[in-house]
C-alpha cells in the first residue's frame, strides 16, 4: 500500500496556472508524473555517470543524428511497434510501475 503525504508548497504563477487547469484532484496526479519523469531522468544520468559517461551536448546531438538515421531506414509498421511499446512502459513507469500499461 502506498503511502501518500499531504505538502504544501509554493509554486511560480505559471506553475500554478497549469496546475489549476488539470482540474479537481488532478493537481496532485499531474505532480506526481512529473515528479517521477524527473526521478527517472536523473536516475538515468546517475548510472550514465557511474560507468564514466559524461554527457555533451556534442555527444547528444551525435547519437540523436544516428537515431535519427537509424530510424529513417525503419519500415513504419517497425517505428510505430517501437513507439508503441515505449508509451506502454511509459504509461507504466508513470503509474508507479506496479500495474501493466493499457493496451490502447
Amino acid at each position: 500500500m502506498t503511502t501518500v503525504r499531504k505538502l504544501s508548497i509554493s509554486v511560480p504563477q505559471d506553475v500554478a496556472e497549469t496546475l489549476e487547469r488539470q482540474g479537481p484532484g488532478k493537481a496532485s496526479a499531474y505532480v506526481t508524473r512529473a515528479v517521477r519523469a524527473q526521478r527517472a531522468w536523473e536516475q538515468f544520468r546517475d548510472e550514465q555517470a557511474r560507468r564514466g559517461v559524461a554527457p555533451t551536448q556534442e555527444g547528444m546531438d551525435a547519437a540523436r543524428a544516428r537515431r535519427y538515421a537509424v530510424q529513417a531506414e525503419w519500415p513504419s509498421e517497425r517505428f510505430a511497434a517501437v513507439r508503441e511499446r515505449v508509451r506502454q512502459h511509459m504509461e507504466q513507469e508513470l503509474a508507479g510501475g506496479d500495474q501493466p500499461a493499457s493496451a490502447a
